[in-house]
């Protein structure tokens, strides 16, 4: 690597060599410089992705613990759903024995029903039966009643009758005792 230093007496130039040195430690410098910066800069960044990483990080275990949460609340409402599924199945038993009961009940309750209006029917033509008999007997009773007063009448017109002609009587006898006792 040929640089040029002129020669001197010596050696090489004292200026030149100088520059050159001064020239490349100012290069080294810039050099070091830009990469200090850039060393910088990278810690920056650094920096910078540590605090995105934390913050990251922090993000990840907040959706973690959503996500055991989701998952509790996914498990339980699983659960849940599998009860309600069996509550239906149950539910679903219980109201098939219900209408089967309420049926054969209904059955039942029919048959008395009928029962009970035939009784009711019977009951009704045995009552018919003794209001008529009822009738007949007070209408019987009544005409009985009618001619005993009708023969009361008639009896105490008689009497009348038959005492008005023994006063008549009477007092045809008294006056025939008296013309014969006045006499």
């Amino acid at each position: 690597m040929s640089i040029g230093f002129r020669k001197s007496l010596f050696g090489f130039n004292c200026n030149d060599v100088l520059e050159y040195i001064e020239k490349t430690h100012r290069k080294f410098k810039n050099k070091a410089d830009a990469l200090t910066q850039k060393a910088d800069e990278l810690k920056e960044e650094l920096n910078l992705s540590k605090e995105n990483y934390e913050k990251l990080l922090e993000e990840k275990n907040i959706i973690s613990e959503k996500l055991d949460a989701f998952t509790q609340k996914a498990d339980e409402i699983e659960r849940l759903s599998e009860n309600i599924g069996k509550l239906y199945l149950v539910s679903q038993a219980n109201a098939q024995a219900i209408m089967s009961n309420a049926e054969e009940s209904s059955a039942l309750a029919k048959s008395e029903v009928e029962k009970n209006l035939s009784a009711i029917d019977e009951a009704h033509i045995s009552l018919e039966e003794l209001r008529n008999s009822i009738t007949k007997t007070s209408d019987d009773f009544i005409k009985e009643v009618d001619n005993l007063l009708n023969s009361l009448s008639e009896t105490r017109e008689q009497i009348t009758a038959n005492t008005q002609s023994c006063e008549e009587a009477t007092e045809d006898f008294q006056a025939v005792y008296e013309s014969i006792v006045n006499e």
